[in-house]
């Protein structure tokens, strides 16, 4: 399991956007909480999807994953910088690929780096490039899909009218035929690029198949967050059957299902690993910092300065109580293995 500790060598040196509008603004506060409410809902249902599926699978290896995936950020403190006093919420994650809140936390991030890109970019294009369906075994679709793709790049007529761009992999049960549907969904640094000469180009490549689309980004934000959902998970457990599922996991399993090229190579698509761990201190455990917050001024002043992002004095920390708690834990643990042992 991996700590989510933020950084400042995590954040990009473009300056962030906002959390908050600067405006005032008339807010359907009722259907916000509906829609976080389906939103959570729908999370809930994709976990439980990954982690059937791992629980499929639970044999060597993999038998920790699934531990990893029904512990995945239920445990979690809130550390301060000891430089710059600023408070963040440290998880413990599994990172699996097909974990749904691993997903949405790579949503957040994707989505911001590739909105940064589109935004400077002239006119920048959205492609999505599609093969023909086919009976044939999952893995070699996709591989071939992947070596259509990168002979695409190589084209001269691509790179006359392509300078860069972002791919991410998609990948879906087909209602029509019930067969699998494999794509590439692309953002790209291009000028104008005709429909059909890109069609004819892609038909050549992958021996028949003529589907692409093609059209310009308007709203770069909006787009980033759909290509962003991709990267976060390839295809949506919670619609597919078990059998399915477990295709899709051998057919996926050791590939890339996003990358970058030419100008868009030095675009992030996770953010780095903090380079001085040591610098953040834990200041007091999630549970408890929540639920003292209303009695106790320490776990007040840490969550205020969570929230608000503002510095919190060194020595204000609740982990006196976590050791408190802890120690008892150990002691029942102790007691019950005694009685029990």
């Amino acid at each position: 399991m991996e700590t989510d500790v933020p950084s400042k060598t995590a954040i990009p040196t473009q300056k962030r956007p906002p959390l908050v509008h600067t405006s005032e603004t008339t807010v359907d506060f009722a259907a916000r909480a509906s829609l976080r409410a389906k939103f959570a809902l729908s999370q809930r249902v994709r976990q439980s999807s990954a982690i059937e599926l791992y629980s499929h699978l639970a044999f060597g290896f993999e038998s920790r994953r699934l531990e990893e995936l029904k512990r995945c950020r239920k445990v979690g403190w809130f550390v301060r910088h000891k430089e710059t006093g600023l408070v963040r919420l440290a998880l413990d994650r599994c990172n699996l690929r097909w974990c749904a809140l691993c997903g949405s936390a790579r949503v957040s991030w994707i989505t911001w780096t590739v909105s940064e890109w589109l935004a400077n970019r002239d006119r920048p294009k959205f492609v999505t490039f599609t093969i023909k369906h086919s009976d044939a075994d999952l893995g070699f679709q996709i591989s071939c899909l992947y070596q259509f793709f990168r002979n695409l790049r190589l084209r001269p007529e691509f790179c006359a009218h392509v300078r860069g761009g972002i791919w991410f992999f998609q990948i879906k049960k087909s209602d029509r035929d019930g067969l699998w549907h494999n794509h590439f969904h692309c953002v790209i640094d291009s000028k104008f690029y005709p429909h059909e000469e890109l069609s004819s180009t892609w038909c050549q490549v992958t021996h028949g198949s003529r589907v692409v689309d093609i059209r310009v980004v308007r709203q770069p934000g909006k787009t980033a967050n759909e290509v962003a959902r991709y990267a976060a998970c390839p295809c949506d457990l919670s619609k597919l059957e078990l059998e399915d599922r477990v295709t899709a996991y051998h057919g996926l399993h050791g590939r890339r299902i996003c990358g970058t090229w030419g100008t868009a190579k030095g675009v992030p698509l996770k953010p780095p690993k903090d380079e001085h761990p040591e610098l953040w201190e834990n200041v007091g455990s999630r549970t408890v910092v929540r639920e003292l917050r209303f009695s106790d001024s320490k776990a007040k002043a840490i969550l205020d300065a969570w929230q608000n992002h503002t510095v919190l004095e060194a020595g204000v920390n609740c982990r006196l109580t976590d050791d408190f708690i802890e120690n008892n834990l150990a002691h029942l643990r102790k007691l019950e293995v005694q009685n029990y042992g």
